[in-house]
């Protein structure tokens, strides 16, 4: 669940970070928009680590559109087990 807050809330950062620990991504908006999001380390290292596995995995596939080199079975799952220790 997202809580939005505004930015102002931080001079008691504490609220903001006690909404983190309870599992819950802070949005800080400013001027009524959303500027910058506040989540645990945890959520983070996911989160980026699933945005790197997609990229290559779209690279893998521009390469093949483009009559590239295919990769088999064993090479796509050795790929995929570099992120499965990190999905729920």
């Amino acid at each position: 669940m997202t809580v939005f807050m505004p930015i102002s809330s931080l001079t008691n950062y504490n609220n903001v970070l006690l909404e983190v620990d309870n599992g819950k991504e802070v949005v800080l908006t400013k001027n009524g928009r959303s500027k910058y999001a506040v989540v645990d380390v945890e959520t983070w290292q996911y989160t980026t680590s699933i945005l790197r596995f997609l990229s290559d995995m779209k690279a893998v596939d521009e390469e093949m559109e483009s009559g590239g080199k295919w990769h088999t079975h064993e090479e796509m799952l050795q790929r995929l087990s570099a992120v499965k220790d990190l999905l729920p």
